[in-house]
Parts: C-alpha cells; structure tokens; sequence
C-alpha cells in the first residue's frame, strides 16, 4: 500500500509491506519505520482533516521503553485503508487479550493501587486487553482464588507488587495445575507440570528484584508494554521440601543461613520501607554464627536443549478443582566431567562442614562483558557454601553479591556445586520429637525464599530444579 500523509508537519509517503510502514520523507527522502509487532492500538479518526493515530512502543534509554503516538493525516480513503490493514495484521499477534490482576495494596509504600490505577490500567485498556482485577485483602489470596480459577479464560497473570506477590501467583498457580494433573507436589522425586500461561510483574514493591532481572529496570511502563506486546520466556523455579512436604515453589533464590536469618530480622522493620535491606543486615552480620550441616546434591546432569521463549499462547485447560494431595579451591566445581559413567551419574554426593550458610540462585547469573546477566532456564543449580571467613571478606563478597557483580563467588570460603537437586540436614542442632514422631528443632533458623522469611520447622530440608516450568511475560536479549 502507498499513499501520501502528513506526519509533523512534513509531506510522506507510507508504504505497508511485511509487517512494518515505512515513512519516507519527500524533500529530504529520509525514512523512518513502525514494525506492527510494537504497535498497541490504530484509530481512523474522521472530521474535515481525516487521520489515523497509532500508538506504538519506542525504546528508551537504560532499557526502558515508552509509548509514542504518531498522527497521520491524509485522504478519507487513505486513512480508512492504512487503519483497517493495521488492525488486520494486529489480529494476527499472538498477544494477550484476558488478563487476571493481582494487586498488592501495602506493596512498597502502599502505592501499588495508585500505580495500577495511574500507570497500568490505561496502557491495557487502550490495547484493548479485558482484566479482571482484584486488590488483594491479605496474604495467600491469590493462591486461594487460583485453587478454583477457570484458566481457560485468561491468557496471563499480573501481579502488580513486589516479588512476595509474584511468588504468591506462582505459587497459586502451580500448585494449582499439580492438583488437576494428579501430581503429588508434595513428594520431591515427582515431575511437575509446566504452565502454559504466562505471570508477568509490575513493579510495586520494596526490592522488585525480578522485574529489574528480566527486563533491565524497575521502570513500571516497561513492565506493563512487555505485558501487552506479549512477548514471554521459560523460567525455571524449585520446589523446596521439609518432612517430604512441600513449603513452596520459588522462582528467584533460595537461601538458609545467615542471608536467610537477614530477611526473617528485615521483616521485623517492614516500616523502614526499602532502606531495611541496607541497614538491618549490618546488625544481624554482626551476629552471624555457623552451623553443622550435612549437604547431599544430585550432579548436574547433560546439558539439554530447552526451548527459552515461546511464540503463540495456549489456553490452559481447566480441570475441576480438588484438593491438593496428601576447605576447597577458589572456583572448584562438584560437578561430574563429561566421560563419568553414566550408571553412576544419579548417584547423590555428599559435603559436609561448619557453614554460615548453603544459597541457590533459581536465575543463575552468567558473566558476559564483564558484568553479569541473568540466565532463566539454566539446566542445573549452582549452590554455594559458606565456610569460615573474616567479617571484612565477608562484607566484600555480600556487597559483590548484592550488586550482582561479577566474582562474588571467586573466593576461597565459597564452595561452590552445580546440581540438579540438594538436601541440606543441620546435623548437630537439638530436636525434640512431638506427638507424630516428627522431629523440630529447638533453634529457630530460616530460609529465604523469594524474599520471603520462612521458619524452618524440621532438621532437614531438599530443593530440587524443574526446569523451564513458568512463562513470564517479557523478552530475553540474545
């Protein structure tokens, strides 16, 4: 197609062909293009100078991306055929059309129906996107509603919150899917189900650690504009176990220890708002303590091809809801090399030492132009292992830790494994047996799981890789 418009000002020619316009100036001949992939909208306005307004995504800067509107103003047909080619082709994407919307209202600074209201809603109804929204009232709700949610109706989630929120829909979710497909979630050697519908998240919240990791930024009208062009990726998540019971799926990191005990002192601060993370670990580093552990890792198996993003939508099907069933070297892998007897390679391996703490990162981080970058569907957990340190070389490697900088695993009190799995057992802490002959300890200790202070009820717990299991709205570079 090619007519002639006016685009600011200036006399050109648009041509449509093979999913983009291509606008070309007639005095100067420079030309610019619009792909019909970042397009959100496309309106024929009528009146004495008929026009066609599209709104489309532009990228930013510092990986940001923003909405522009573009007015085209030409003949009554022209306008009339260039609005109906796009919608047309806009038919064609394979986006959202039917989201659910969690919203987390204490979430940050309790701005987070503010944000929905102000930022997000506007974005999905000018792209035509059906929500349903509901504001949360307390903790766990979206795993209650997603027990007995027809799935068939929506094509994602939404969390508008902090990493809690999407940990809570993951959560619901998965959980959900293991109860249709018969899957006993709670017994760790069980394959989980993977989700065909994607959970992206807006960013409302303290940390919003996940949102900067997949798309480069906490900018909230970033977050939403990946939502809407519907672009997702495959994420690995953990189940963590205690007692053969499942506690909860995680989608960012698991960690026991001190980092675990960090998180359970911050929550005691929620008032202080993000500035607890800087200042509440300062005292509870000054208390750290070590602990006897007993860690058991299944190797890393053969690296396989997974499929990272996906490219059309599936309706998950929904069954009936039912309940749910009852001293090393710097850079030194426990990995098996590549000739290891394949008999062999599902044998666990044992570690054992006096730890300030055993963490997981669900999303690995891999080094790329000497700065680190996230890796959503890795085949296999990198653990490490805090072994006896000073303070100072302590603080050195949190502070590389907490800025994702690259080396925060290049010293010499950091054991490091690659595996697929691992239980950790505190072998010389006091338990004391209750009434089912359940071991609990005496001794209060906590795993942070998705930022999420979790008390450890028994004296041994297992996390396990299931790899690529949940889509999450957003595109991968590279």
């Amino acid at each position: 197609m090619l007519g002639e418009f006016v685009l600011k000002g200036k006399t050109c020619t648009v041509s449509f062909a093979k999913k983009k316009l291509t606008f070309t100036d007639l005095k100067s001949a420079d030309t610019c293009e619009v792909l019909v992939k970042d397009i959100l909208s496309v309106e024929y306005l009528e009146g004495s100078c008929p026009s066609v307004r599209l709104h489309h995504v532009v990228p930013h800067t510092n990986k940001r991306l923003r909405m522009q509107v573009c007015d085209l103003y030409g003949s009554e047909c022209f306008c009339q055929c260039l609005a109906d080619e796009i919608k047309n082709d806009l038919k064609e994407l394979t986006r959202p059309r039917r989201l659910l919307v969690f919203v987390n209202p204490k979430s940050g600074h309790k701005k987070g129906v503010k944000i929905y209201s102000s930022k997000v809603a506007p974005l999905l109804q000018l792209s035509g996107i059906y929500t349903e929204v509901i504001v949360t009232e307390r903790a766990g709700q979206p795993k209650e509603l997603l027990a007995t949610y027809d799935l068939s109706l929506i094509h994602g989630i939404v969390s508008v919150g902090g990493d809690g929120m999407f940990s809570e829909c993951v959560n619901g979710l998965l959980g959900r899917l293991q109860c249709d497909s018969h899957i006993d979630m709670h017994d760790p050697d069980s394959e989980i189900v993977a989700s065909k519908i994607p959970i992206g998240i807006v960013p409302a919240g303290s940390g919003n650690y996940l949102v900067n990791y997949i798309h480069g930024t906490r900018d909230v009208e970033t977050a939403v504009l990946k939502v809407i062009l519907g672009d997702h990726h495959m994420s690995n998540v953990v189940s963590l176990h205690q007692g053969r019971q499942l506690t909860c799926y995680a989608s960012l990191l698991v960690e026991f220890g001190l980092i675990g005990n960090m998180m359970h002192d911050c929550e005691k601060f929620r008032w202080l708002g993000p500035s607890r993370y800087s200042v509440v670990p300062i005292s509870t580093l000054a208390r750290r303590k070590r602990v006897d552990v007993e860690i058991e890792y299944m190797p890393e198996e053969p690296k396989k091809r997974s499929p990272m993003t996906t490219s059309k939508y599936l309706r998950q099907v929904s069954l009936p809801a039912s309940r749910y069933s009852d001293r090393f070297f710097r850079h030194r892998l426990f990995s098996m090399p590549e000739d290891y007897d394949s008999d062999k390679k599902n044998d666990w391996k044992k570690i054992d030492g006096r730890v300030y703490g055993v963490d997981t990162y669900v999303v690995t981080q891999k080094e790329k132009e000497g700065s680190l970058v996230p890796r959503f569907g890795d085949h296999a957990l990198t653990m490490w292992v805090t072994d006896k340190c000073s303070i100072g070389d302590h603080v050195d490697q949190l502070t590389k830790l907490q800025k994702a900088q690259s080396g925060y695993l290049n010293y010499d009190f950091i054991r490091t494994v690659r595996a697929s799995r691992y239980r950790v057992k505190l072998s010389s802490t006091r338990t004391t047996m209750n009434a089912n002959g359940e071991r609990h300890l005496d001794n209060k200790f906590y795993i942070n799981a998705d930022g999420e202070a979790i008390k450890l009820d028994t004296p041994e717990f297992e996390v396990r890789l299931h790899q690529c299991t949940m889509p999450i709205f957003g595109k991968i570079d590279g």
